[in-house]
């Protein structure tokens, strides 16, 4: 045997400890079959660097029969030493695991530490899997070295010895890549964030503005119509409540609660002698009057967003009446936009309790009656009977925002 293990080492000295010990002929055949195997394809130049190592089943240090010249080269250390080199100067293991549901790959990072701590069990996984698949991240020379092992687990339960016969590939080149795309990941997803971010905020402030000029736009209605702003507060107010009462979402809701204060746009376009004429209106005027329905759907008409597209909707709409004899064009029941119908009680109810340049404000109870006797003719009444259930929301509003109007 010790001819055999010369003419396999050439002039390396063997610094295994199988075929100079005492283990089974069978199991040293093997091994040299297995050494002569892999030094034939080192031979022949190729990229792959083998070795064969060894451990005992009940534990103890891993030691090398077999280490090519190559990986002892890259970690300038001699066979005796490769064992040692490998384990001191480990950096991290990674291993690659395919996850099905969702499809995905998932990197399980194990650092020196980790892996000291559960070598014995990483040993124990490979000799019951069979085999090893796993890259190694090693300290070479200062230099860092990633080496995919692949590897091929035998028991040998006779001789109680573990044989791993592995083969290195030189990766690093691959994992640095890898590396960078991490980082550079990393760094994409945090500039996506900060974009995304500043969108948001930039969204927010855009919409902030968008309502403050909207907000202007109603408030300048209503100083016109010799208002001073409460009425367009309280009208919001209550129509959010009764379009929560109704089941409105949340989001839906908070769009009418915005664009009811345009539901008067159009009278913008009323002359003052008419908006503030202390006395009755005239047929003509009051047909002149009417007719800011029309302006007001006209002048929010090329509006893209939701809140003007609503908004068009209550100022064409919100002066039509259950019966169908409002205006401008008549319509009946449920042919009435839900945000128009809603508006349309609450806009009357504020209209009677708050004063105008033609009347004395109503008292609040005394409104409520008139709401609910306008039941099925003015308004619809399934939202008046959930006015009526919301009453003591509409009073808390009523006496917190001053009437002023």
């Amino acid at each position: 045997m010790t001819e055999n293990i010369s003419s396999s080492f050439g002039k390396r000295k063997y610094t295994g400890r199988i075929l100079s010990g005492p283990y089974s002929a069978e199991l040293k055949k093997n091994l040299l079959s297995s050494i002569a195997h892999f030094k034939a394809l080192e031979g022949v130049g190729s990229p792959i660097i083998p070795y064969i190592a060894a451990w005992l089943p009940e534990g103890g240090h891993i030691w090398y029969e077999y280490a090519g010249a190559k990986l002892q080269e890259l970690l300038g250390f001699n066979s005796t030493g490769v064992a040692g080199a490998l384990r001191d100067n480990i950096i991290t293991r990674c291993l690659y695991r395919v996850q099905d549901q969702p499809p995905t790959i998932d990197k399980i990072i194990l650092d020196k530490a980790q892996i000291e701590r559960l070598r014995d069990a990483m040993r124990s996984m490979a000799e019951r899997g069979g085999g090893v698949d796993a890259v190694y991240k090693f300290d070479a020379n200062g230099r860092p070295l990633w080496l995919k092992d692949l590897a091929r687990i035998e028991m040998h339960d006779r001789d109680r010895i573990v044989l791993s016969y592995g083969t290195l590939i030189d990766v690093t080149k691959e994992m640095q890549l890898e590396e960078t795309l991490v980082e550079v990941q990393s760094e994409l997803k945090f500039h996506k964030e900060n974009l995304e971010s500043l969108v948001e905020e930039r969204s927010r402030e855009l919409k902030k503005a968008h309502l403050d000029v909207l907000a202007r736009l109603t408030q300048a209605t209503a100083f016109r119509d010799g208002g001073t702003g409460s009425h367009i507060k309280r009208l919001s107010q209550y129509c959010a409540v009764l379009g929560s009462s109704y089941g409105l979402s949340k989001n839906a809701n908070n769009v009418l609660f915005h664009a009811v204060p345009m539901h008067d746009v159009g009278k913008l376009g009323i002359a003052d002698s008419i908006l503030q004429k202390p006395g009755p209106l005239s047929l003509e005027e009051f047909d002149i009057i009417k007719t800011h329905c029309q302006v007001g759907s006209d002048l929010l008409s090329e509006g893209q967003s939701t809140l003007l597209q609503v908004a068009q909707s209550i100022a064409l709409n919100h002066h039509e009446k259950w019966d169908g004899s409002g205006y401008p064009q008549g319509l009946a029941n449920r042919q009435i936009p839900l945000a128009s119908r809603i508006t349309s009680i609450c806009d009357v109810f504020d209209a009677l309790t708050s004063e105008r340049p033609y009347k004395k404000a109503w008292h609040f109870d005394d409104a409520v009656e008139e709401v609910g006797r306008m039941r099925e003719t003015y308004f619809d009444p399934n939202l008046v009977d959930l006015f009526m259930k919301e009453v003591p929301q509409m009073r808390t509003i009523y006496q917190r925002v001053p009437l002023g109007q």
